[in-house]
């Protein structure tokens, strides 16, 4: 009960009063204003509108109502969506940016909300910034985005902005061509994918990022690995199992490839060339310490065109959601995305 009023407490502070516009648009999950409208502001004060992952911001409803009023103490209009299904976000997102009403757009939930409103948001002029509520935030992690409320309130209030470059992939789902879209931090074909399709939601809200080892140990006992054939840049390549990133971090703040590629085009493909659960469980060990490239089964290689191929479907994952299986064709968006980031500390 008193967690439940404490998030019931954040929503009542962060909305208008009750005629409001914005009161119908978080009631209903709908945005308030009608395409082409423009609210009433005050001179210089700048339209927020943050589209919530209620699932994803389960740990973080505290630290999502300070950012609300520190948004708001820095004269902030702010307008809360909450997405109420998969793919929610995103046509939330393509609405806001139709309207074109809205100063920054921004994401509360993991990399896989991010991806999810990127989708609608890249290749626009709309700046977009992120709130990290999700279980392993690795987007926010990698590119120095603040966890602090405060903090995070500051960056997206000073306007600041940089362009990152996601990625696109085309993979299968029920042996049909499945539609493409965005992912901005990384792809997993394979093991890590697998991991991903067995990992039950319920544990994953449960506890977190626990959840992916617990579910990564029991995989590593019964997963085949079978041969992945790969082709980057034209250049084959056979692996058992295959991370396509655009950053350096995976899961978290491990290192998994010396460089990250969000602000230009390309990709890093790190490849697994032993199955197997001792080989894996070196691969982690190695993760956890730094140390991935120094790895004998590991092979890494960076291209931009990365097209990947089975005997077999194999599992697809991207940004930490379940994305089909195999075949897949990995390439630059071509569309990039504004985002408010630290353009004076960028860490990759």
């Amino acid at each position: 009960m008193g967690g439940a009023w404490r998030w019931w407490t954040s929503w009542r502070d962060a909305r208008p009063p009750p005629s409001s516009p914005g009161r119908r648009a978080m009631a209903t999950g709908r945005p308030a204003t009608r395409a082409g409208h423009r609210p009433t502001r005050g001179i210089g004060q700048m339209r927020t509108c943050i589209i919530l992952n209620p699932t994803a911001g389960r740990r973080r409803r505290e630290p999502l109502r300070q950012f609300i009023e520190a948004l708001q103490a820095g004269g902030a209009q702010v307008r809360v969506l909450v997405t109420r299904h998969a793919g929610h976000g995103g046509e939330l997102a393509r609405q806001i940016v139709h309207e074109g009403a809205t100063d920054c757009i921004i994401a509360a939930g993991g990399d896989g909300t991010i991806a999810e409103i990127a989708q609608a948001v890249a290749g626009t002029s709309q700046r977009m910034g992120i709130f990290p509520a999700g279980s392993a935030n690795v987007l926010a992690l990698e590119l120095g985005i603040p966890f602090a409320p405060a903090a995070a309130a500051r960056l997206i209030l000073s306007g600041a902005c940089a362009t990152i470059w996601p990625g696109v992939i085309e993979s299968t789902r029920d042996g049909r061509p499945a539609p493409p879209h965005l992912f901005v931090q990384m792809a997993g074909i394979g093991f890590d994918a697998c991991v991903v399709h067995r990992l039950p939601l319920r544990l994953k809200r449960l506890v977190g990022r626990a959840g992916y080892v617990l579910t990564m140990l029991g995989a590593a006992m019964t997963y085949r690995f079978p041969v992945i054939d790969v082709r980057i840049d034209g250049t084959a390549y056979q692996a058992r199992a295959i991370v396509v990133s655009k950053g350096r971090l995976y899961g978290g703040a491990y290192v998994i490839c010396p460089q990250g590629m969000h602000h230009q085009a390309g990709f890093c493909a790190i490849m697994q060339e032993k199955g197997g659960i001792i080989p894996t469980l070196r691969m982690g060990w190695a993760l956890l310490r730094g140390r991935m490239e120094q790895m004998p089964d590991v092979r890494i290689v960076c291209g931009r065109d990365i097209d990947i191929h089975a005997a077999i479907p194999i599992p697809v994952q991207t940004d930490g959601d379940i994305s089909g299986t195999t075949p897949v064709r990995i390439r630059d968006a071509g569309r990039p995305l504004r985002l408010a980031i630290d353009t004076t500390a960028r860490p990759s």
